[in-house]
């Protein structure tokens, strides 16, 4: 990239923030609309009027930076506008195995392994989640696997005490009213909430960053937590949006209200991590910083956008939507170029050719934003392993029929999940 053009990414990225915050702030609800925007309401008021004459949320007004709470999920209200759903989907998938799958159904070790892999990978990613470590034991038997449920903690034990792995914590801001705003952790807790033994009313464990209830009204808050970037007012389409029409709750949307929308874009970067970005040390919402990339890279004619790959079924089959696509030691593109695997390839070596000090979106850099450097010829380290997760992302979870089950790839459970909902017998997972 030209210094030109960077200086010119930079002007219109800088531009653009301003823009966003104008947007939201100018768009804020008068003072007789409810707190948290349509739909919300406020309990447990402490009775004190705020500045505007609305109530505050007593419970966690003064929690301080560092505080970890216990909170059920609809007490946290979203930050950003949409997540990646395939990101979501594949971990409902991977959580919501087939307890009788047909093909170890009379194979009671290889059924145990399966659901140790699938439904024990929910529990695995619970007790992360909240800070609690790992599960403390594999399921011992079929009837122990069963019996698991997410809102029964007597079912399962995660090897520590809730909170204990703070830095593993999904993470919130206080509120000027005392609501709890996320800031990491929408799909996440979006996947607990969709998922059949969790629900609203789940508990988690979450650590407080910040506390803004000093803030002296909602516009105020608001432009205070634009300014330390802990916003996303942007769409599903990555179209800016004021604060008011940000979700009212975790979740997909569907026949309930006020639920979170889709960006394919945030899908598709997250099918990249490891191959042309990694996560670790990423800013607040970076993988957003590079859906918005991707989306220029588009326009500008250098990628292919959704429309020219197999990514949803029907009409194309599910063979053409998960076909093999790799890259050589060269970093040339083989195998499929219309796939969805094909997408993410073509996206992550994109990401990859950046030089570190080229912006993705002012003040982030490529460097800034963890992209990887995958240098052509080369036949070990960084491309290897890049290419090795590009390659598993497809794959199903049952290599030769005699072995026993393994790890499926993302795509392959993001891509059935979307067509099929919940693994079932006889359903197009082909079970």
């Amino acid at each position: 990239m030209t210094a030109g053009l960077r200086r010119s990414r930079l002007a219109f990225a800088v531009g653009l923030a301003h823009s966003l915050v104008s947007l939201a702030l100018t768009a804020c609800v008068s003072p007789d609309d409810s707190v948290g925007g349509p739909g919300s309401s406020v309990t447990e008021a402490s009775g004190q009027n705020a500045p505007n004459g609305l109530l505050r949320r007593a419970a966690y007004q003064h929690a301080a930076p560092g505080d970890v709470l216990e909170v059920q999920i609809d007490e946290l209200r979203p930050t950003q506008g949409a997540v990646g759903y395939d990101q979501v989907y594949y971990r409902l998938a991977r959580w919501q195995p087939d307890l009788g799958r047909r093909a170890w159904r009379d194979d009671p070790i290889r059924l145990l392994d399966y659901l140790n892999r699938t439904l024990g990978s929910r529990i695995d990613d619970y007790c992360e989640d909240t800070g609690q470590g790992r599960r403390r034991a594999r399921f011992g038997s079929l009837s122990d696997a069963r019996a698991v449920h997410l809102n029964d903690a007597s079912t399962f034990a995660c090897t520590d005490a809730p909170g204990t792995h703070i830095t593993a914590l999904k993470t919130v801001v206080v509120g000027w009213d005392g609501t709890l705003y996320l800031t990491d952790g929408h799909h996440s807790f979006s996947a607990l909430r969709e998922v059949a033994d969790g629900g609203p009313a789940l508990k988690v464990w979450v650590k407080v960053d910040a506390n803004y209830h000093d803030a002296v009204d909602r516009e105020a808050f608001w432009q205070q937590l634009i300014a330390d970037r802990r916003a996303w007012l942007r769409d599903g389409n990555n179209q800016p949006i004021a604060i008011d029409r940000l979700p009212t709750r975790l979740g997909l949307m569907g026949p309930e209200p006020g639920g979170m929308a889709d960006d394919p874009y945030r899908s598709l970067v997250y099918f990249t991590r490891g191959i042309g970005y990694t996560n670790a040390g990423l800013p607040d919402f970076g993988e957003f910083l590079w859906a918005d990339w991707l989306r220029g890279q588009v326009a500008a004619g250098r990628l292919k956008g959704l429309d020219a790959h197999h990514l949803r079924h029907p009409p194309p089959a599910l063979g053409d939507i998960l076909a093999f696509s790799t890259f050589g030691n060269d970093l040339r593109p083989e195998g499929s170029d219309d796939s969805y695997a094909a997408l993410v390839r073509n996206a992550a070596l994109l990401m990859a050719s950046l030089a570190d000090d080229d912006v993705v979106l002012a003040p982030w850099t490529a460097a800034d934003l963890r992209r990887t450097p995958l240098v052509p010829g080369t036949k070990m380290g960084s491309i290897e392993e890049a290419r090795t997760l590009l390659e598993e992302l497809p794959r199903t979870d049952q290599g030769d029929p005699a072995s026993g089950p393994r790890h499926g790839g993302k795509l392959w459970f993001a891509v059935n999940y979307r067509t099929c909902g919940a693994p079932a017998p006889g359903t197009c997972w082909g079970w």
